[in-house]
């Protein structure tokens, strides 16, 4: 059994490999000025002290999901929600220019117990706080099947969710799901959603999707989501698996290319 301590965090990384990315320490970080959502305050509904995540992704910038929590217990939604609102207090009262409200944090988001009435009461604050600002999520698809994580998506301006293979074997190899994993039912649950946006990391090195067959059914799933877009990106920042490499930039643009000349939605790179 894994706690936060034994996460590889201060293994040997090879010359030019990035660290693994801090914890967010709060319910509310930033701004961060993302590559995709412009300048935008997160939302941390997770412990702040290990990764909560049902995925265990080779390339995440918090490192390994544990086996075992710090002991940290989820906040309840009215001690979340006051968290929430006295940071929104403070980002007003400075001024803080906020593009997006988007919710992430240490893990994933749709897995807090409450989610739905999270995404009400978020959405009555920004009302308050930020009136007309967007919210978002960046999610890993793989709890879009339950009925009220659905009717909270649906709430959302901007559902960001995540693709990174076109078939099950793959998934399991480069995002090693926990639980009662369901690679169609995950995608059923993409194809209802509207107006979402599909987000695919891809690697090369000790894990690799890159190749011809892998981005032919990837392509093929894409075109049963119909999402409004597409985006195509590589790893930024330090992976759990040291042994991964980015995707030179020139490879991302063909990726993106051949996925929009199959399936006609409108396919862009994040480098």
């Amino acid at each position: 059994m894994l706690d936060l301590k034994d996460l590889p965090r201060e293994m040997a990384r090879p010359a030019g490999v990035k660290p693994l990315t801090a914890l967010q320490d709060r319910a509310v970080y930033g701004p961060i000025a993302s590559r995709r959502l412009g300048l935008s305050l997160g939302i941390n509904p997770l412990p702040v002290s290990y990764k909560f995540c049902d995925f265990d992704c080779v390339y995440c910038q918090y490192g390994w999901t544990p086996e075992k929590g710090t002991g940290e217990k989820l906040k309840t939604l009215p001690a979340l929600l006051d968290e929430i609102e006295e940071s929104f207090k403070f980002h007003r009262t400075q001024g803080t220019p906020v593009k997006c409200l988007t919710l992430a944090g240490n893990g994933e988001p749709t897995l807090y117990p409450d989610f739905l009435g999270l995404v009400k009461g978020l959405r009555e604050l920004r009302d308050q706080y930020f009136p007309g600002v967007p919210i978002g999520i960046l999610s890993d698809s793989s709890q879009a099947h339950r009925p009220q994580v659905s009717e909270a998506l649906a709430l959302l301006e901007e559902r960001y969710m995540k693709l990174d293979a076109g078939e099950e074997k793959l998934v399991r190899e480069v995002n090693r799901p926990r639980g009662g994993f369901d690679f169609e039912r995950m995608v059923e649950a993409l194809s209802g959603l509207r107006d979402s946006v599909i987000q695919s990391l891809f690697m090369e090195g000790s894990h690799d999707n890159t190749a011809p067959e892998a981005l032919e059914a990837w392509a093929r799933v894409v075109a049963r989501i119909k999402p409004r877009e597409v985006q195509v990106y590589t790893i930024d920042r330090g992976p759990a698996d040291p042994g991964l490499r980015e995707v030179p930039v020139e490879k991302l643009e063909e990726i993106a290319r051949f996925c929009q000349a199959k399936t006609g939605v409108r396919s862009v790179v994040f480098d």
